[in-house]
């Protein structure tokens, strides 16, 4: 899937028409964004696919990740994905639109670290034993 995907995903939950010229405002930014998902989300897309078995994410850029690349994460974050740019998107101009798509998005991504069985690891002893 394309990142350009979850940008017209994410125009479509704003109500906004793909094809318009208005957006290209949007356009411009949603690069940014994604990289801010991506980074936001890296270690939750790290323990889903170590679950699930699946390669490695493949490096990202952390500021910009162009429209027409593929997204770097696991299907399973797409939604997520478009939730969280689609907030960003109109956090400026209908920011209780905005809170609502940002609560799903937050529910979304507690959804998937819910699918992700907990790992059993060794607790450092940080206080010293008597």
């Amino acid at each position: 899937m394309k990142n350009r995907d979850i940008f017209i995903s994410a125009l479509h939950l704003i109500g906004e028409n793909a094809d318009a010229e208005e957006n290209l405002d949007y356009e411009e930014r949603t690069p940014y964004l994604l990289a801010a998902f991506c980074s936001e989300a890296a270690t939750t897309d790290a323990a889903y696919r170590e679950y699930k078995k699946l390669d490695k994410t493949s490096s990202f850029d952390s500021v910009s990740i162009p429209l027409d690349a593929d997204f770097p994460f696991a299907e399973r974050f797409v939604h997520a994905a478009s939730l969280y740019v689609a907030a960003m998107l109109i956090i400026d101009e209908n920011a209780e639109l905005s809170d609502k798509l940002f609560d799903k998005y937050c529910d979304a991504m507690a959804t998937i670290e819910a699918e992700i069985p907990l790992k059993i690891e060794k607790i450092a002893d940080r206080y010293g034993a008597f």
